[in-house]
């Protein structure tokens, strides 16, 4: 009965009520929101690299070279040489050791250029190795393994030719089109970076960068994959011999009028960073020290998991504002609606004093106001929930692509129960101000007589 008449007396006031549960629904949609989001984001990090001990590259700040090296997200401010990779890759305690070199795009994707050891080696997740959707990897130069979005998204096969832009801008004015990559391999999707990169060899970018007055140092291509197993003399590091040209295994220019044969054996001057497995764990700090204390260039080794905990310190604070400002919205509304349940009580004095004159108690008054405010709380809540989580279904795909977030749907987790429950809560407690109101002076006032 008490439920049959808070629900008859919001119909009687079905426009004020309807504008009030639209103002929840609002403001469910953003506490939630940015509860998901944060949660999302804190996933989403944490599962992109897994099984790396330790990420090596220039002396910069952790976060950077984080960022960088595992998200693409930003430049580094200076790489790695050639023999520094070789000398820490063929240390003791090094079971393996992959090459990451940045600097480079292809329609607003990163190209990484790096080794066929980083598809053996690089995990995401729960240690979930990488895996071809088609094709294999790249196995010469000009060739190219192609994230699931990058295929998707630009509509690539197996045998699909794509050209490299300098830079790492959505719009560049350089591009290596005297050098178009074949893809050869496409990913299945991981839900990481992984996904939006293009992977080339690193004789493949030293390629595209060679001009007639550079040169190039070249080695063996075993050298790229056995670091554990063959040694180099690093005082050779001198030799060098002009870039050859020849027809045979030549790829051709778009317009056809020049040929070019790239060397498989290219080895770049140096690399943006480094990812390291160890043989043993127990010696992570002890070589991430011997890595901070190199004493022929400035390097960074860091530890993928304390950076990341370090990047999520650095965005608590902001986290912490996004929540506040979630909340004040949600405090906005509920005021909102107490003033609406204020604004009425004046029109339903009459009503209050008949429900007292036939012996209804007072309790019985201050409960259908908290009933109403209740249903009110309720069904905004409802809404907003089922607002947010149509539109992570609808827009998912689109967020990916534009911020390279990914964004799971919307759960019915604790967390999404508690903040509808305080909604809720805080819903009756805000109504019980213009419940005590109704009744302490609705019988007097509702029953006198108006002139």
């Amino acid at each position: 009965m008490l439920i049959r008449l808070a629900r008859a007396s919001l119909w009687s006031r079905k426009l004020t009520v309807l504008l009030t549960v639209v103002s929840i629904a609002v403001s469910t949609f953003i506490i939630l929101g940015v509860d998901h989001l944060k949660n999302e984001m804190r996933s989403s990090f944490s599962r992109t690299v897994s099984g790396v001990d330790l990420i090596v590259g220039a002396r910069t700040g952790p976060t950077n070279l984080l960022l960088y090296s595992v998200f693409r997200i930003g430049n580094p401010t200076n790489n790695i040489s050639w023999q520094s990779y070789q000398k820490l890759s063929q240390s003791q305690e090094v079971a393996w050791a992959v090459p990451l070199s940045l600097g480079d795009s292809h329609k607003g994707y990163r190209v990484l250029g790096t080794t066929a050891a980083y598809f053996e080696h690089f995990k995401y997740g729960q240690s979930q190795p990488l895996k071809l959707k088609d094709g294999q990897v790249f196995e010469g130069a000009l060739e190219a393994v192609v994230g699931a979005e990058v295929a998707a998204k630009l509509g690539y096969k197996v045998g699909s030719e794509l050209v490299i832009s300098h830079g790492t801008g959505e719009v560049s004015f350089t591009h290596h089109d005297a050098h178009p990559f074949k893809v050869t391999g496409i990913l299945a999707p991981t839900g990481t970076p992984v996904d939006q990169t293009v992977h080339v060899s690193l004789s493949s970018i030293e390629a595209i960068h060679e001009t007639p007055q550079r040169t190039a140092l070249s080695r063996p291509q075993k050298s790229f994959q056995s670091q554990q197993e063959h040694k180099h003399d690093l005082s050779s590091a001198d030799t060098y011999h002009q870039h050859p040209k020849e027809e045979s295994g030549s790829h051709q220019h778009s317009d056809n009028q020049s040929e070019h044969r790239v060397d498989d054996n290219l080895i770049p001057d140096s690399v943006s960073a480094m990812l390291v497995g160890l043989k043993s764990r127990i010696g992570v700090l002890t070589f991430q020290r011997k890595v901070n204390q190199y004493q022929d260039e400035a390097l960074l080794g860091i530890i993928p998991g304390v950076a990341l905990s370090e990047l999520w310190q650095m965005m608590g604070m902001a986290e912490r504002a996004l929540a506040l400002i979630a909340l004040l919205v949600l405090v906005a509304s509920m005021l909102g609606m107490t003033t609406m349940l204020l604004a009425s009580m004046r029109e339903r004095e009459r009503e209050i004093a008949v429900l007292r004159a036939i012996g209804a108690h007072a309790s019985f008054v201050v409960l259908i106001i908290e009933m109403e405010a209740i249903l009110i709380a309720l069904a905004g809540a409802v809404l907003g929930y089922v607002l947010l989580a149509t539109a992570l279904a609808g827009l998912g795909s689109w967020i990916t692509a534009e911020y390279g977030l990914f964004i799971s749907a919307l759960p019915l987790s604790a967390s999404t129960l508690g903040y509808l429950a305080l909604i809720v809560a805080l819903a009756a407690v805000l109504a019980l101000f213009p419940a005590w109101l109704s009744y302490r002076g609705a019988l007097a006032r509702g029953l006198s007589v108006r002139m």
